[in-house]
């Protein structure tokens, strides 16, 4: 009795403080008490992107795997900007284009909007003019047609972006180009013909009627800052930019700007007729379509129509889905075809878009195995399997639902790409009766945890199929005795009391006899595995609750634990974005070459680990923060026997402010960095 007490109060105890898992939602449980509404949809990862009203993070589809990006916007600090947010949900429910980021879901609490769109693992537009300094003139031609082709579908529905710039154009896997927020769109009422009067954007990609606080028609002003983002492309700088704003005002209405000499006529001329300061002699949307210059290398005009029709039947989509939601085919797509942007809606168009891009279309929920978490690789209960166990509860059922394969179509064969492996790999029947990570993905906190222990995790062997189909039967392995091999079946207890008598006859005490432990019968299965959770979130606890003896070792080393963390991060050579090689080898020695080149600009940073955080105040004229990281580029695969030595990268990232201020600064700091080197 007063163990069970002792029991439940520990539980209890644990519980407060939030250290025990119930059904695996440790430390994300954590993560999500912030955003509950996300709870059993979505697993957040880290943030991608912060703006003025918004932050936008990683996430994963729970019930098909997918990766997905959710702007999250706090409706306090939107304010008077609280009825943009209706037009953009209105302007992103409306269009369905192929180079325009698809919306997945929208949910709205009191306090927040959340904006489930599709991810784009390629970065900013932007991102790819710093580090190519400049485009070339086919590549610069490849990434216009793609956004002329949005804007003009655009156009064609009726709304006008006003917003347009190279950190609004990110780029998938496969590097196509796709134009993101519509926070500043607008839809005229007298159509592309309606004039508006709010002044908003960038300044540096303002047309000149929205200077002079005119009224302006929203498709002339696209077609001025189209102009300002193909000269970025092609020349790696702004045709107007200055640090004082009523000095840039007056560039733009002066209408003169630089023409490098790298500049080919028909760039020139093209740039010319879209920066007209007179919006009636700019050229229009319609004639950029089939204008020479975009037409060069390309048989056939821009296509505007190039919809993804995402609202289109599928009828394999449609009846896997009704299979999860156990509902006919028919009520399923009744439910689908009101486009209500919710999961039913995310799930179906994530399905969809796995097909069309050649992958098995699967699911993970009730009847299937669910989706694992990829930190501590334990289930994660999807929405419809809370409602189901809300359901079953109130009805008096049994809770225990059947692990089976993840519901896929019969003409679909369940494996996963080599993309998805890193990710999420669905686990059989077998595999997840025998273990909990066989056949499971090797985590990134698994693998610190093996790097640690000098031992490779290595998953048990399964049991061996015979030839027709059943399985063979096996004992369970043990820890094997001094003469005994690893394989060796376990003993029964009658062996092992014969032992026990053997060795006491020879002389030798049989409490030094190396026999397997065998836990107490008497112990119920629940109660062991209850003690068992509770010793390791006693292990977690202390550690939380006395960390000195950790942070005394770091200081003796020299530095504070946020400033020495063991080894920088290890990046694979592929599909790197924003990072450039540093002429020296000690990752040390260019950490502090960066801290000696910001502090020569009269840039504060802070450091955390290998990564330094700088901001340019407002009084140098912008307000910009930034992250430089010092990192290690793999360049050959893990695999490989004798790999050559990494090299040193420094990664760049944009965390709040001016683009272009920010890539002067980068520059800047950069190139100190490398004369000192």
């Amino acid at each position: 009795m007063k163990c069970a007490n002792l029991i439940r109060a520990t539980v209890y105890l644990l519980e407060r403080i939030g250290h025990v898992s119930h059904g695996g939602e440790d430390f994300e449980a954590e993560k999500m008490a912030r955003y509950p509404v996300l709870r059993g949809l979505y697993e957040l990862d880290k943030t991608i992107g912060c703006g003025g009203f918004a932050k936008v993070k990683l996430a994963t589809h729970i019930l098909t795997g997918e990766k997905v990006a959710i702007k999250i916007m706090d409706k306090r600090s939107l304010g008077e900007n609280l009825h943009r947010v209706r037009v953009e949900l209105d302007a992103l429910q409306t269009l369905s284009h192929h180079h325009i980021s698809q919306l997945y879901q929208v949910l709205e609490t009191e306090s927040h909007f959340f904006l489930v769109v599709e991810y784009c693992s390629g970065g900013e537009l932007f991102d790819h003019i710093v580090e190519k300094n400049r485009l070339s003139e086919k590549e610069a031609r490849a990434a216009f047609r793609q956004i002329v082709s949005a804007v003009a579908y655009l156009h064609s529905l009726g709304f006008v972006h006003r917003d347009l710039k190279p950190e609004n154009v990110l780029l998938d896997k496969d590097l196509n180009m796709k134009l993101i927020d519509f926070g500043l769109c607008a839809k005229p009422n007298g159509g592309l013909k309606g004039f508006l009067y709010t002044s908003c954007g960038s300044p540096t990609y303002a047309a000149p009627e929205l200077v002079l606080g005119k009224k302006y028609l929203g498709h002339e002003v696209d077609v001025w800052s189209m102009g300002v983002l193909l000269y970025a492309l092609l020349c790696g700088f702004l045709p107007f930019d200055d640090d004082k704003i009523d000095t840039l005002y007056k560039k733009i209405l002066d209408g003169k700007y630089e023409e490098p000499s790298w500049l080919t006529m028909e760039s020139r001329r093209l740039i010319r007729s879209m920066l007209q300061i007179d919006p009636k002699k700019r050229i229009r949307v319609d004639e950029l379509l089939n204008h020479p210059w975009v037409m060069r290398g390309f048989r056939e005009p821009v296509c505007v129509n190039n919809s993804s029709n995402m609202k289109e039947y599928d009828i394999q989509c449609v009846g896997l889905l009704a299979r999860q939601r156990n509902v006919s085919p028919e009520d399923m797509w009744e439910l689908l075809s009101k486009w209500k942007y919710d999961y039913n809606t995310a799930t179906y168009f994530l399905m969809l878009n796995r097909k069309r891009r050649g992958l098995p279309v699967r699911l993970f929920g009730p009847g299937a195995t669910p989706f694992r978490n990829y930190r501590n690789n334990t289930p994660v209960a999807s929405a419809f399997d809370m409602q189901r166990t809300q359901q079953d509860s109130i009805s008096g059922r049994t809770l225990t639902t059947p692990i089976k394969r993840p519901i896929a179509d019969d003409s679909t064969p369940v494996v996963p790409d080599k993309r998805e492996r890193s990710a999420l790999t669905p686990v059989n029947e077998e595999a997840h009766s025998h273990s909990n990570y066989t056949n499971a993905p090797i985590t990134r906190h698994q693998k610190q945890i093996n790097q640690v222990c000098k031992t490779p995790a290595k998953p048990p062997e399964l049991p061996s199929a015979t030839s027709n189909g059943k399985r063979k039967l096996n004992k369970r392995l043990h820890s094997p005795g001094p003469d005994e091999s690893p394989l060796s079946p376990r003993r029964t207890r009658r062996e092992q009391q014969q032992q026990s008598g053997k060795a006491t006859q020879q002389g030798t005490p049989a409490a030094c006899t190396p026999t397997p432990a065998t836990p107490d019968r008497s112990e119920p299965t629940a109660a062991r595995g209850l003690l068992g959770s509770i010793e390791r979130s006693l292990h977690r606890v202390r550690h939380i609750l006395t960390p000195r003896r950790k942070m005394d070792a770091m200081q003796e080393e020299g530095a504070s634990p946020l400033q020495r963390p063991a080894t920088p991060a290890v990046l694979s050579a592929k599909g790197l974005c924003n990072v450039s090689t540093a002429s020296r080898s000690d990752p040390d020695e260019v950490l502090q070459e960066l801290r000696r080149a910001l502090s020569s600009k009269g840039i504060t940073c802070k450091q955390k680990g290998f990564t330094l955080r700088g901001r340019v105040d407002a009084e140098k004229g912008h307000q910009m923060s930034f992250e430089l990281e010092v990192c290690l580029i793999q360049t050959c695969a893990p695999n490989i026997r004798n790999p050559p030595a990494p090299l040193v990268g420094i990664r760049r990232k944009r965390l709040k402010g001016d683009a272009w201020c920010y890539k002067r600064v980068c520059e800047e700091v950069l190139a100190l960095a490398q004369q000192s080197g």
